[in-house]
């Protein structure tokens, strides 16, 4: 997995583009860690994952541990809001958002054609 972070101040979004292979849930911790990392040093509590380029590989535990964000041990992130924008949105992305919402967290699943939507939620 690799990506890489642009801030536009004018939104306060912060995109990260996510490419190559993420391994649920090991690499999302690590993005998960630098949203959190990211926050305490700009102030920035938007994040636009965009993760159009990128592959997953992980079991049905491996996305329920991803949305209980298991790197958020302060649960701060609950703060933040989290827009994750996909190829396509599979019953494992929706499930991962379920498990994240009822844990508090404001995130939302967006498909390759819901950039603009997942930019408009993230604003509002």
């Amino acid at each position: 997995m690799q990506f890489a972070q642009k801030l536009d101040d004018s939104s306060g979004i912060c995109t990260i583009t996510v490419t190559g292979m993420v391994k649920r849930p090991d690499d999302s911790a690590i993005l998960q860690q630098f949203a959190l990392d990211f926050d305490n040093e700009t102030g920035c509590r938007r994040f636009l994952f965009d993760m159009r380029n990128a592959d997953f590989v992980g079991g049905t535990m491996d996305v329920y541990k991803t949305g209980s964000f298991t790197a958020d041990t302060n649960h701060t992130q609950i703060r933040q809001k989290m827009a994750l924008v996909y190829k396509d949105i599979t019953e494992e992305h929706k499930f991962m958002e379920t498990v994240a919402v009822n844990r508090g967290y404001q995130l939302r699943v967006f498909d390759k054609n819901g950039m603009n939507d997942a930019i408009e939620w993230l604003t509002n």
